[in-house]
């Protein structure tokens, strides 16, 4: 049997905690992974994993052999990429990204990427919910939250979305327009509830200094996904705050209005999120490079 493989079928049974994960993913059959496991016990002499009809546990000597396989992956591929074709990039390469980031800002980037990439195999995971990057075998995570709290991860910086507050002509007609911060707390917000300032909206500070001054906001919609809040506020609900490119057309038409207050929302940074690991594969490394130059 294909030793390499092993390993690396070893490696996703780990991180994904199931035969049947494992399986899906690497479009083979629960037989096909049994018996790797078999073939690997073998030759380790061990017992690697502890399991029953119903879960899987690792034994100590799974847990090292585990850190052995991604030594052995991470180094195998690094020497891949150092004897590849520098300007031809292939294998799959798998990105997450939040719904409407994706669609408003990042699709024609992805599929430029993969156009000028034509060997490369790009699976989006589009969703506006965190990514467990190594349980969903994720190589990028693309996310508009700041820097992970999460230690085992990296985050590179891609750029910056401004961000506008915007409500429909009929709205302001009934409700007035704001003109300075403190008066949206009258007002009924729109609140994307996955954002760092989700219920206390960040602004600029106007005197320049580099803490930002914050507002409570409340309102009769909290979503986790910007589009919704976009028809909300096109249906007369409230005041959204919005990456600017979300809107353009909506303002370009008019069925968005966007407000001049004293202060300007602090724009959103977008960063690449990778596993915190020795080797990051070079299509990974590619795409970030041409995220960042295109943003």
């Amino acid at each position: 049997m294909d030793r390499l493989k092993g390993v690396e079928y070893f490696k996703r049974i780990y991180e994904l905690g199931s035969f049947t994960a494992a399986a899906n993913e690497l479009q083979c059959s629960n037989a096909v992974i049994s018996k790797y496991v078999r073939f690997l016990e073998s030759w380790t002499g061990s017992r690697l994993i502890n399991r029953n009809t119903r879960t899987i546990s690792f034994t100590e000597e799974g847990e090292r052999f585990y850190r052995y396989c991604v030594s052995v992956t991470g180094q195998t591929n690094e020497l891949l990429d150092a004897v590849a074709d520098s300007d031809e990039l292939s294998g799959e390469l798998v990105v997450a990204s939040p719904v409407s980031l994706a669609i408003a800002v990042l699709g024609p980037l992805f599929i430029r990427f993969q156009k000028e990439n034509p060997s490369l195999s790009l699976r989006l995971q589009m969703s506006d919910q965190l990514t467990d990057l190594v349980g969903s075998g994720v190589d990028v995570a693309i996310r508009g939250i700041g820097a992970p709290a999460d230690s085992s991860l990296i985050a590179t910086r891609l750029g910056a979305l401004d961000r506008v507050l915007a409500a429909s002509p009929g709205y302001l007609k009934s409700a007035g327009i704001p003109t300075d911060i403190e008066q949206l707390q009258s007002h009924k917000c729109l609140v994307y509830s996955l954002s760092l300032d989700a219920n206390r909206w960040e602004f600029m500070a106007p005197d320049g200094s580099e803490e930002p001054v914050s507002v409570e906001v409340t309102g009769p919609l909290v979503a986790d996904n910007s589009m919704i809040l976009v028809e909300a506020a096109k249906a007369d609900l409230g005041i959204a705050m919005l990456p600017r490119a979300y809107i353009e057309s909506e303002l370009s038409n008019g069925s968005l209005q966007q407000l001049k207050m004293d202060a300007e929302p602090v724009p959103r940074s977008i960063y690449a999120m990778y596993s915190d690991r020795r080797y990051l594969p070079r299509r990974a490394r590619k795409f970030i490079d041409f995220i960042r130059q295109s943003l």
